[in-house]
């Protein structure tokens, strides 16, 4: 499975301020958040493992080692309408989830909320460095990355991370699957890139499911 290791570029601070808010911390100075975005920064061990995925558009299934059907409508229309769908899991790492693990412990309540925080923005922020590496790889070939989706976004129901996740191979990226189903690190995000080509690209090919992806704003450009 190609693996994806750049280095994380940056953690937009003014997100994980507005997200550690959104969940309570509503007493967080600038500096706290500062501090969480550079922790974050020097523990992270950011990757991502990617593969092609095979779709039975009759049966809704991915084949692969682990097939799954796929149960989300909205899913199932931007796969079919695609002419390319990639599969991703991105992690960065356990160190950061312990940093976080240790703070709660310590009833470091705020500090714990921003790191946590800055921790799922920086995830957010790398997926979409996984996006645009694969939206200039592709583009070389004619193609061009007209949508992203994960599972809990939209009707896709969030449990299928775990299908993705094994369907990737994600243990190569030190991400490992419990027998409740829940992932580890805990904020590994899964979920598939849409490729079509690029003159047949945009909000022309999406079958109408902005409210679900990733790409939403930007698809057009």
């Amino acid at each position: 499975m190609p693996l994806f290791t750049d280095p994380l570029k940056e953690i937009d601070a003014a997100s994980v301020k507005e997200y550690a808010q959104q969940r309570g911390a509503q007493e967080l100075s600038d500096d706290i958040v500062n501090e969480a975005c550079q922790r974050v920064m020097e523990l992270a061990k950011p990757q991502a493992s990617c593969q092609q995925c095979f779709y039975d558009n009759t049966s809704h299934m991915v084949l692969c080692d682990s097939p799954f059907t796929v149960n989300s409508q909205a899913a199932r229309q931007l796969i079919e309408d695609s002419a390319i769908v990639l599969m991703y899991a991105v992690t960065l790492g356990e160190a950061v989830e312990q940093e976080i693990d240790k703070l709660f412990m310590d009833k470091e309540i705020t500090r714990g909320l921003a790191l946590d925080s800055a921790a799922a923005v920086a995830t957010a922020g790398y997926t979409k460095q996984l996006v645009d590496t694969l939206d200039e790889a592709s583009a070389e070939k004619g193609y061009k990355a007209v949508w992203a989706m994960s599972p809990g976004t939209g009707d896709w129901p969030a449990g299928q991370t775990a299908n993705i996740a094994q369907a990737v191979h994600a243990e190569q990226i030190g991400v490992s699957l419990l027998p409740s189903g829940m992932l580890m690190p805990r904020k590994t995000v899964a979920g598939m890139i849409g490729l079509n080509f690029a003159e047949a690209g945009g909000c022309s090919s999406c079958g109408g499911s902005c409210g679900g992806c990733a790409m939403a704003g930007h698809c057009g450009e």
